[in-house]
């Protein structure tokens, strides 16, 4: 009782303060404050303050062995270098994850993955996030991916792991698809029957997909029939296009969904929501030039680019280095034209979207489905959830700059410090 007699307060006083606790609170990554939420009845409702101040953003990450992987034990070692930073990542994330997506890419000298590597991986992740948290991706020749506030890079024939992590965000879900070969090909164009096999909610409002299948240009058949399944399933005819964005590739290597890894098939991963935005475009040209004026026309849709948003990249094989005797081409491009704007994706054997597709209406010109050679770019945008300050409690931040705010961050936290010193 010391400090009470000098006229200091003592520790547990302050920390029954909740401007204290949520300010302590404010610097704990999202898994911290999961665990902090079960202490008591305060602070379980200073975390949630915590969460709902906190922008809803996509989270990226990307790894990489640049050294030749030519055994099946220099490979193993590399993956088990590249999941202890994917820890590291995962752990230190600041938003609640509804859905990761992963994308894996394995060395040109020892091309197909071991089973038991890509279950580590995905243990690991797993074991890292929520429950709910959807785990979904792929093991291809290469991949695109950023780390925040860095350049993106583009791994080819290497071994290497990207992420783009889906913050949890209000009036938003997401679904996963898991369909054999047989069962694509066996399925007649009934609604009804797509409906079952797909098994997507009825009261979902699916604004965008993503799809993987395992196989080169001839299975292109295989994941565009899905497409045309969950196109129906929203009441279009034959030959007709939604408003549902979809997008995807073929990979040569495993697919995973959650617990299941499997060498066939197709599967793909739905997002849903009143608000969600999706745009996509597809780009054949040969320039950097080209790329640029691709991403400008990306540019021009009416799809916010706050940090809400993310973009999904599959590009084919034939492109990369080789095809422009330059690193990162497009997606330094793409960084130029969207800097905050976060980006993940594959190089596949065969590419799927449409050409200037939103999720506003129909496709803006007639355009194919199924590519080759090609990028296809989507951005992503839950702007249904983004929160701030101002649109929680706009008295606030009423009539204070971005600088006044930011002073008042560091007051508070001075004025923290002196209690504790």
């Amino acid at each position: 009782m010391t400090s009470n007699l000098l006229g200091r307060p003592t520790p547990q006083s302050i920390l029954a303060l909740g401007e204290i606790v949520e300010l302590v609170l404010s610097f704990l990554p999202a898994r911290d404050l999961a665990n902090t939420s079960q202490v008591c009845r305060l602070w379980r409702d200073m975390t949630k303050r915590v969460f709902r101040f906190r922008k809803s953003k996509w989270a990226s990450f990307v790894v990489h062995h640049g050294t030749n992987i030519g055994t099946p034990c220099s490979s193993k070692l590399s993956m088990d270098l590249m999941v202890s930073c994917i820890n590291d990542f995962l752990e230190n994330l600041r938003i609640f994850p509804a859905a990761a997506i992963i994308f894996v890419s394995r060395s040109q000298d020892y091309c197909e993955p071991r089973r038991d590597e890509v279950r580590g991986l995905i243990t690991s992740v797993k074991s890292r996030l929520p429950a709910s948290c959807t785990v979904i991706g792929c093991v291809g020749s290469g991949i695109i991916g950023c780390e925040e506030g860095e350049q993106p890079e583009e791994i080819e024939m290497a071994e290497g792991v990207s992420l783009l992590i889906m913050p949890k965000v209000d009036g938003v879900s997401t679904c996963t698809f898991n369909m054999s070969c047989t069962d694509v090909r066996n399925n007649r164009s009934f609604k009804s029957r797509w409906e079952t096999s797909l098994n997507i909610p009825a009261d979902k409002q699916l604004k965008f997909a993503i799809l993987f299948a395992k196989g080169d240009i001839y299975n292109l058949d295989i994941i565009g029939k899905v497409a045309s399944g969950i196109w129906q399933i929203n009441g279009c005819e034959d030959g007709e296009k939604s408003n549902i964005v979809i997008i995807g590739g073929l990979v040569d290597s495993l697919l995973f969904v959650d617990n299941e890894i499997k060498n066939t098939g197709v599967i793909g991963l739905g997002i849903a929501g009143e608000d969600v935005q999706a745009v996509s475009i597809v780009h054949h040209g040969e320039t950097a030039d080209g790329v640029t004026k691709s991403l400008q026309q990306l540019h021009n849709f009416d799809v916010s680019c706050s940090e809400s948003c993310a973009c999904f990249m599959v590009s084919c094989v034939g492109r990369g280095e080789k095809f422009y005797s330059s690193r990162n081409v497009e997606s330094r491009i793409f960084k130029q034209v969207f800097p905050k704007v976060p980006i993940g994706g594959f190089f596949g054997n065969g590419e799927l979207g449409l050409d200037l597709q939103s999720t506003e209406g129909q496709p803006l010109k007639d355009s194919h489905f199924l590519h080759s050679y090609s990028s296809v770019f989507c951005l992503c945008s839950l702007e249904a959830g983004k929160r701030t300050v101002e649109s929680i409690n706009p008295s606030l931040t009423a009539g204070r700059s971005s600088k006044q705010h930011d002073q008042g961050e560091v007051d508070k936290y001075k004025t923290l410090k002196k209690f504790f010193v």
